[in-house]
């Protein structure tokens, strides 16, 4: 009996354990969950933005939530303001965005802007009915997130590797003080930074900055008087008033005239003597020193375009004045300046009607036959100005490059990206965003590396492009 039951165990199957084939997702949810926190956490830091902290004496009214502004826009959030904890100041914690990190660096300089009233003129006026705010300019050093404000706005809000310092000394101080302006007849060319006793007292010393532009008139033999003030001369006539200017007269200021021939320019912390008055013959000089741009290495020129107007009459039996007007360059071969300036168009001006060129206050005839082509530009052999742009001073361009555009002396020049200009058929396309006008037309390119003359601003039917100087030479010239 024992027998059979253990053969039909025998023939039963067993039983084989497996583990379970289907996997379980649930793990997901967490893992999607601790994602979701790590991401909004990543937001959250990112857009928190790079917090520092500014030590300044005085609050001046700031409260939080005010503006930290750069260019006169806002880049930062003031989070907090507290006294500090030896209560010799306060302390502000500020957020700048993420895209101005690149403001919290050491040398940095901060200041509250609030209206302000002096004899040099009203500043902070928006901040009369709307708030005050923190003021930056940024530094060049190392990452940092401690700072120390200014008082005062600084005299000099950015310092350029070109900018000279020299001191001057004089006896007395008399009208100087700290942010007068240095002038060159009559126009601003640096600023004084500070003045007090020299350290011996014996003499007063001003520190004077002069911006980069204007580095190549400070020489060894230039002239520096005392600006400030007025003198008054009473005669027969009734009473005569003489001031360098109304800003010398409420400010103070500081007056430099340099001789022809005066050497070499002089380096940082050269010494001059400061001197009361401005002798007749120092108003006299009028040395040819060419200046430069800020925007241009050290000892780069800039050019000086002069205006052209090109007439002519139009039409068979009813004639009609028309006329055009850009820049050209004087150069040694000639004019040098946009085509249409020198050729008006087919049909234009023939017969007894002569086509005239005005420039540099003469009237030139245009005959047909003494001008040549450069690829969109022309050279018009005329010599009408003795500023002559020297043909060392230009070279050939290929690829896009940053430049600067040069019109009008009087106003800035206007900086040409590498990303706005498109290689197009031996010129550059100008980016069309940029909205240039016929304002431009004929005005100089100089490449921001070298200063280096590399074409003219053209603009025809609402496109501006820079026709680039030829590779070839100009009608078999030498030069």
């Amino acid at each position: 009996m024992t027998s059979q039951d253990d053969n039909n165990s025998a023939d039963l199957p067993s039983a084989v354990m497996r583990p379970e084939g289907r996997s379980s997702l649930i793990w997901i949810v967490p893992l999607l969950a601790a994602l979701l926190v790590g991401w909004i956490g990543y937001r959250a830091w990112h857009l928190r933005g790079t917090v520092i902290t500014i030590h300044l004496d005085e609050g001046y009214d700031l409260r939080v939530g005010d503006d930290v502004r750069y260019r006169g826009i806002a880049v930062g959030t003031i989070r907090s303001i507290v006294l500090s904890r030896d209560l010799d100041g306060i302390e502000i914690q500020a957020a700048l965005q993420p895209n101005a990190s690149g403001l919290a660096r050491a040398g940095s300089r901060f200041w509250v802007v609030r209206p302000q009233l002096d004899v040099t003129g009203v500043a902070g006026l928006e901040t009369i009915v709307g708030p005050r705010y923190l003021a930056v300019v940024p530094g060049d050093g190392p990452p940092s997130d401690r700072f120390v404000g200014l008082n005062e706005p600084p005299f000099v809000e950015s310092i350029e590797p070109g900018d000279l310092e020299i001191t001057l000394a004089t006896s007395r101080r008399g009208s100087l003080r700290a942010g007068a302006p240095m002038l060159y007849r009559q126009v601003q060319v640096g600023t004084i930074l500070s003045v007090g006793l020299s350290s011996d007292s014996a003499s007063v010393e001003a520190r004077v900055r002069i911006h980069k532009p204007y580095v190549r008139l400070i020489r060894p033999e230039t002239k520096f008087w005392n600006a400030g003030g007025f003198d008054a001369t009473i005669g027969i006539r009734g009473m005569s008033i003489q001031a360098e200017s109304i800003e010398s007269l409420l400010a103070g200021g500081v007056g430099l005239a340099t001789p022809p021939f005066a050497g070499e320019v002089v380096r940082n912390g050269h010494r001059f003597m400061l001197a009361d008055n401005a002798d007749e013959e120092w108003l006299s000089w009028a040395p040819a020193i060419p200046i430069g741009s800020s925007l241009l290495p050290v000892g780069a020129t800039v050019p000086t375009p002069m205006r052209a107007v090109i007439g002519w009459k139009e039409g068979r039996w009813i004639k009609s004045d028309r006329s055009r007007q850009g820049w050209v360059l004087q150069t040694k071969l000639g004019l040098l300046g946009p085509a249409d300036l020198f050729v008006p168009g087919e049909g234009e001006g023939t017969g007894e009607d002569a086509v005239l060129l005005e420039v540099a206050g003469k009237s030139i005839a245009l005959k047909g036959d003494h001008q040549t082509y450069v690829g969109g530009l022309a050279v018009l052999s005329e010599q009408v100005s003795t500023n002559v742009w020297p043909s060392s001073k230009r070279r050939n361009a290929t690829m896009p490059e940053d430049c600067l555009v040069f019109a009008d002396p009087a106003s800035k020049p206007l900086p040409l990206a590498a990303s706005r200009l498109t290689e197009d058929g031996g010129k550059w396309r100008i980016d069309s965003a940029l909205g240039l006008d016929e304002v431009w037309h004929g005005a100089p390119v100089v490449a921001r590396a070298d200063g280096m003359l590399v074409g003219l601003l053209l603009v025809e039917d609402d496109t501006a492009h820079v026709a680039l100087l030829s590779t070839e030479k100009v009608a078999g010239s030498k030069e």
